[in-house]
């Protein structure tokens, strides 16, 4: 926009006073420069101090991932990886593995106690219903937890009730003719698993 004012020393040629205009402009620097100059800051300043940065950024984003502890809302995505111990879709709590024979089971006519001695024998009887079994008496803090069959191969189940326990209920319920080892392991869960 440009101003305008009259110049009083101008003086008419007809001797009136009748005032000429005569414009006068402000300065301003065109429009470009400054675009140049906005872009030679981001281009030269800005920029160059944000990929300096940069590193850091990503090695505070890295750690931050780092140690994120994993969100479990619940969503089905978000899953925390399985364990021995947690229920999987067939309903079993272990990867059957190892030996599904009675081949390691003590000998049941060793023990003089009946309840121990009917256990190890049961043992013996289903090794692979056993094997597919997760017991609840805390063997795999021993190392690694096979199955109710591995208590059976050493003198875990001597003066275990749980182990004891989860054979018989494996033991009634095949003699009942349920051969799902998801359903006796429920049952068994039922029994054993710790409440709350």
């Amino acid at each position: 926009m440009k101003r305008r004012y009259y110049n009083r020393k101008a003086a008419n040629p007809h001797g009136t006073h009748t005032p000429v205009a005569t414009p006068v402009t402000t300065h301003r620097p065109d429009r470009k420069r400054w675009h140049l100059l906005a872009l030679f800051i981001l281009v030269f300043a800005v920029f160059p101090a944000l990929y300096a940065l940069l590193p850091l950024i990503s090695r505070h984003r890295l750690l931050r991932l780092a140690t994120a502890k994993p969100d479990l809302s619940g969503t089905p995505d978000r899953q925390p990886a399985w364990q021995v111990g947690m229920l999987r879709p067939d309903g079993l709590r272990i990867i059957p593995s190892g030996r599904s024979d009675a081949s390691h089971v003590l000998d049941p006519a060793q023990f003089s106690d009946k309840a121990v001695r009917h256990s190890y024998w049961v043992a013996t009887q289903i090794p692979a219903v056993l094997n597919r079994l997760y017991c609840w008496c805390g063997c795999e803090n021993r190392g690694v937890h096979r199955s109710n069959l591995q208590c059976f191969e050493d003198k875990m189940a001597v003066d275990c009730a749980v182990c004891q326990g989860t054979a018989e209920i494996a033991y009634q319920m095949t003699q009942n003719g349920v051969r799902d080892a998801g359903k006796i392991q429920a049952a068994v869960d039922a029994k054993w698993a710790p409440k709350g």
